[in-house]
């Protein structure tokens, strides 16, 4: 909570800098061609039924990411590696805790809203490993997933913006299951809400 307190007043103050800037630097279509390098505290929220939902707490992590325009479009490739403790063994099993780690790329249309404001939608595909300890064992599940990402921009300087929005993943997990509880293993779903900086680097 000390933590999220900490971000919220840094990203306010951030916010408030920006209004003291006399100078408007305008997003235009040129400057898609830039790339960012992007970091974000995001805090993963499981929902609907499955074993992630239900037998683990995902804990709050930060998303590394870096963005490169092309033309009208942007490319995503992003990173984040979040840990979690069980909180229902009866559903885990013998699962003690795990580390589930995203590795993904897609494409993104950013609209301007005003000179420094900015909407981003993007879509992208990546692997999702699951690393667990397994009593005394290390175990590892494999799978891709599916997301996607809504982000508004704010540009507080001519190299950082502010960002916050979310990512909506669909998880598809390789695990080895009875065909009455499968979906309930193999699938699911998670919002990831964030917020960021995104530094601009040169051309």
């Amino acid at each position: 909570m000390y933590l999220n307190f900490k971000i919220v007043i840094i990203a306010l103050l951030c916010v408030q800098l920006s209004w003291s800037q006399e100078k408007d630097t305008p997003i235009t279509r040129d400057t898609f061609v830039e790339g960012f390098i992007e970091v974000a505290y995001t805090q993963p929220i499981f929902y609907g039924n499955n074993f992630i939902s239900e037998g683990y707490d995902v804990k709050s992590t930060l998303n590394l990411g870096f963005t490169k325009g092309i033309h009208s479009m942007v490319l995503h490739f992003d990173l984040n590696i979040s840990s979690s403790d069980v909180v229902r063994p009866e559903v885990t099993g013998n699962v003690r805790n795990a580390n589930f780690t995203r590795v993904s790329g897609g494409v993104g249309y950013p609209l301007d809203i005003s000179s420094k404001w900015q909407f981003s939608p993007s879509l992208n595909i990546g692997y999702l490993k699951i690393g667990q300890l397994f009593g005394d064992e290390k175990i590892r599940d494999d799978g891709f997933f599916i997301n996607a990402e809504v982000a508004l921009n704010y540009r507080i300087y001519e190299w950082v913006d502010i960002s916050l929005g979310a990512q909506n993943y669909f998880d598809f997990i390789s695990i080895d299951a009875p065909s009455e509880i499968q979906s309930f293993f193999n699938n699911a779903q998670s919002i990831y809400p964030f917020l960021g900086l995104r530094f601009r680097i040169a051309e």
